[in-house]
């Protein structure tokens, strides 16, 4: 079995695929939305996320109700912001490796934001206690207990867990600033 952070790690790199085919304008315009979703979110979480908690039947744990709050919500708010109007970003055109390379960075960027949301979010509720086959042993274990060090290191510094809220806004702001003024 393989760490789950290579499948994460692999899922960052398909934001950067997707930033290089795109443009580096287009991410920074994703990039814009997602930052001020991300204040949202963890700005409303902050505020109402224990009467969600309270208003869920069933006694399920806080952690597992804030990660479907974040997965659900960074997902729709994703597919809009690629598949709806996509703001750009007002730079000159570029084209070739230059526009591919750069895009590459922004579609990391982007990646950070969604899946290292998601991530974030999936870490905090226990990977909600899956469990997968150990080998071709017959037996089972829980993702959670299988992350190793590396794992550990990364999740410190992912969007929920790292990034001040206020950050996000600043972070935001700047870029539609950048983009309305032109």
């Amino acid at each position: 079995m393989i760490p789950v952070e290579y499948l994460w790690v692999s899922l960052f790199i398909a934001f950067g695929i997707i930033g290089a085919v795109r443009g580096l304008s287009k991410a920074l315009g994703s990039a814009t939305i997602l930052l001020f979703s991300l204040f949202a979110l963890k700005a409303g979480w902050e505020r109402i996320g224990s009467k969600i908690v309270e208003a869920v039947p069933g006694g399920t744990e806080e952690a597992t109700i804030a990660a479907v709050y974040y997965i659900v919500s960074i997902l729709f708010v994703a597919f809009i912001s690629y598949e709806g109007i996509v703001l750009q970003f007002p730079m000159k055109t570029q084209g070739g490796i230059v526009k591919s390379v750069l895009g590459f960075f922004g579609g990391l960027l982007n990646g950070y934001l969604v899946i290292g949301t998601i991530w974030d979010a999936v870490n905090h509720a226990g990977y909600f206690g899956v469990r997968v086959p150990l080998g071709s042993t017959g037996q089972t274990v829980a993702i959670a207990n299988t992350l190793t060090d590396l794992h550990s290191t990364i999740v410190q510094y992912l969007p929920i867990t790292f990034v001040n809220e206020f950050m996000l806004l600043v972070l935001g702001l700047i870029l539609l600033l950048a983009i309305v003024l032109k």
